[in-house]
């Protein structure tokens, strides 16, 4: 009888020293292990499997010579201890194949199967296929193979429904990740959509990018990422680690970790469905939503959905931007190869690391590594020897859309060459003489590909003539940070094709959801802008802010059964009281909530300083950018207290109080950050009914700048805070409070 088993790069138990990669599923069809051994060969991955007949078997292996003008490493197949002698991965074929790597005459029952890699360069393969059926051949074409994959190992076909949304987010970065969590607590049920194993994109783990956003020029973005900011660095943890504690806390909220994006249905200029598949089964999901939002970076969502997009570089006389080629071109900028330390955890690098031993190490590069230009022709300087820079660029005419592996690749390439750039050629090149490799980055941290087209436009000319939008929700600025088209071989021609400082400029929501899907939003590096214009939006606090601002504008088109289009042209000014209700600052908006009864209170405290009035809680200033009498600021020592008297008595639901933390005092986000000093971390809330106070909260521990606190208490004359501690400081201030 004809026996066919099918082995996926999964399935194997023992996975040795390679390591499972699931980034370029969208283009290769499936997961594969990869062998990353800095020129030692790795471990060998094994597995068992069983055979019901005795008798001549062939093993085929689905395979990749990913360098094929220098064979960088091969693989060969060991079954039972005996190894073959053929050695794959080593054909002159550009794209996976499937090749025959041994054939043996088993016994009926279990044996044991190892992959052995042969030189620690990146050898790959994704399946091993076992047959006595010698007219069985393995399809080279994706489509085909996953058919006979499912066929031979009787797999369910059909995608799984897994129901009915509110929204969707597609896209585990820090936008997706916000918007997710700010719908939840909405009462939006959502779902966020991660193709990755970890939350966080491209400050994951696997990557742990520095967020980045205006914060260095003392406005820090506020709401849900401040929250979550302000959480990591209280306790120390991986963004990945804060992220997961945030969305674990919403019930309204499902994660689906591992599950790539692969289709959506779109009728009448609306998604009606999309499709997904586990990145380590293959198995298929279909979802489905009110409302979406695309947080993938690459616009994948947009993408299947036919939304308007574009890729690479505007032409100078399309907007009239000064930092735009003279000519159209596909140019975007290049990622990073990134990973983290082994031996330093939340340590990352570009490119490649190094350790410094007692003595000097040689180094002579591999044949396929990218040879750089001798000396200083180069144009860089080493700040740091012990791993790369984040200048370590591909030129800007890669793929790393639909030819991502191979600009991996090519990274992994240009990273060696730099090493040996840096050891042989670099003309200070003793400073290196005891570095040793050690590893190599294999994640492609992308900082630009597909942008999706909305109702507005932003471009150069936005950061540059200080406009303002009747739809503002957010801001950046971060610098027209545009890199230069020739990445590392940019030579004297530097690393910026801009790096331009804006003042703190508006985001519209106008280019936050595409022109031409009616139910699709959208955040981080997919939004609306051109090429010069993605410099200073494309920061991931830029994008938590920004998908805070969508999830926002799905609760009201959800609330009002409306299109976002609709709610920038009729709820736009509901839309940004909500926002800067939840911590969200806009410039040029204030708070105007009819809904808070403090406004009409009368304020009182128990001491206070020139500026630091106790009305100014109540006077619409929360950030100190707003003015010297943004807050209230009480007198030393502790414990100081504040009293709103209302108007009438009240029933309250809800007390909301802004303090304060040092914006001023802020470093780029891969920098150890200040503590939070003046920030309240001990009060308590008494409320006044009949002339007396009892107390109906007490804080302890609190690290948030805005703190929410549910409330149930009927007819109350007024609400007293009392700031007992603060960190670093004897005062206290409060930039705000609010009563609903």
């Amino acid at each position: 009888a004809m026996e066919t088993i099918w082995i996926d790069a999964p399935d194997f138990e023992e996975r040795g020293g390679f390591i499972l990669e699931t980034q370029f599923i969208r283009e290769m069809g499936q997961p594969y292990l990869l062998a990353n051994g800095i020129g030692h060969a790795v471990a060998p991955a094994s597995t068992v499997f069983r055979v019901k007949e005795g008798g001549s078997y062939r093993f085929y292996i689905r395979t990749k010579n990913w360098c094929t003008e220098h064979n960088p490493d091969g693989l060969v197949i060991e079954i039972d201890g005996e190894q073959s002698e053929h050695v794959c991965a080593l054909m002159h074929v550009r794209d996976w194949y499937f090749e025959i790597a041994a054939d043996r005459t088993l016994t009926p029952g279990e044996h044991t199967l190892k992959v052995c890699d042969t030189t620690g360069y990146f050898a790959r393969f994704s399946s091993v296929i076992i047959t006595n059926d010698y007219d069985f051949t393995p399809s080279k074409e994706t489509s085909v193979f996953l058919k006979q994959r499912a066929k031979i190992k009787e797999l369910e076909t059909a995608a799984t429904d897994m129901g009915k949304y509110d929204y969707i987010v597609v896209g585990g970065g820090v936008g997706g990740i916000v918007s997710a969590i700010a719908a939840a607590r909405y009462g939006l049920r959502t779902a966020l959509i991660n193709d990755r194993p970890r939350l966080g994109g491209n400050a994951a783990e696997e990557a742990n990018v520095a967020l980045e956003g205006s914060a260095h020029r003392g406005y820090h973005e506020g709401g849900i990422v401040f929250e979550i900011k302000s959480y990591r660095e209280k306790y120390k943890t991986s963004w990945s680690e804060a992220f997961g504690k945030y969305t674990e806390k919403e019930t309204f909220l499902d994660v689906f970790s591992n599950m790539l994006l692969i289709d959506a249905t779109a009728e009448d200029n609306s998604i009606k469905e999309i499709l997904t598949l586990d990145t380590n089964t293959l198995k298929q999901y279909k979802f489905s939503a009110d409302i979406y939002a695309d947080a993938t970076g690459d616009g994948w969502l947009g993408y299947y959905s036919g939304a308007a997009y574009r890729i690479g570089r505007e032409a100078e006389f399309q907007h009239g931007e000064s930092f735009a080629p003279k000519l159209a071109d596909g140019c975007t900028m290049s990622g990073c190869a990134t990973a983290i330390d082994p031996l330093k955890n939340n340590s990352s690098f570009f490119g490649y690391l190094a350790y410094k031993t007692d003595g000097p190490v040689k180094f002579e590069a591999p044949s396929w590594a990218f040879k750089l230009p001798e000396g200083d022709e180069l144009g860089r300087t080493p700040a740091r020897l012990e791993k790369g820079e984040w200048w370590l660029e591909m030129p800007n005419d890669y793929d790393d859309l639909f030819e991502n592996e191979f600009t991996r690749d090519s990274m992994i390439r240009m990273a060696v060459g730099y090493f040996d750039w840096m050891k042989n050629s670099w003309r200070e090149r003793e400073k290196a003489a005891n570095y040793s490799l050690r590893a190599l980055g294999t994640y492609n941290a992308k900082r630009e590909s597909r942008r999706l087209i909305g109702d507005y436009l932003i471009t150069e000319n936005d950061f540059t003539e200080g406009k303002s939008y009747f739809d503002s929700v957010g801001y950046c600025g971060w610098n027209i940070d545009v890199h230069h088209q020739d990445g590392i071989f940019s030579g004297k021609c530097g690393r910026f094709t801009a790096n331009k400082t804006i003042p703190i400029t508006p985001i519209p929501f106008g280019a936050l959801y595409s022109k031409n899907i009616n139910n699709l939003l959208m955040t981080g590096r997919c939004i609306s802008v051109t090429h010069v214009g993605l410099g200073p939006t494309r920061v991931q606090m830029t994008a938590g802010i920004l998908g805070q601002a969508i999830a926002t504008a799905a609760y009201l088109c959800k609330k009002h059964k409306l299109t976002p289009r609709s709610v920038r042209n009729g709820h736009v000014t509901e839309l940004q009281q909500l926002l800067i209700k939840d911590g969200i600052y806009i410039p040029g908006f204030c708070h105007n909530d009819v809904e808070d009864i403090a406004k009409h209170a009368t304020v009182s405290a128990t001491s206070f300083t020139k500026n630091g009035m106790p009305e100014n809680i109540i006077n619409k200033k929360t950030w100190n950018k707003d003015g010297a009498d943004y807050a209230w600021i009480s007198e030393e020592p502790l414990p100081q207290s504040i009293l709103l008297t209302l108007e009438q008595p009240r029933s309250i639901r809800e007390i909301r109080i802004t303090f304060d933390v040092p914006f001023d005092d802020y470093k780029y986000g891969y920098m150890a950050q200040p503590a939070p000093s003046r920030l309240a971390t001990a009060f308590s809330i008494s409320v006044l009914k009949n002339g007396e106070y009892s107390e109906i909260a007490e804080v302890a521990d609190n690290i948030q700048r805005l703190v929410v606190l549910p409330v149930a208490a009927e007819n109350i004359d007024g609400v007293m805070i009392t700031v007992k501690k603060a960190l670093n400081s004897n005062i206290a201030v409060i930039s705000e409070v609010r009563i609903y």
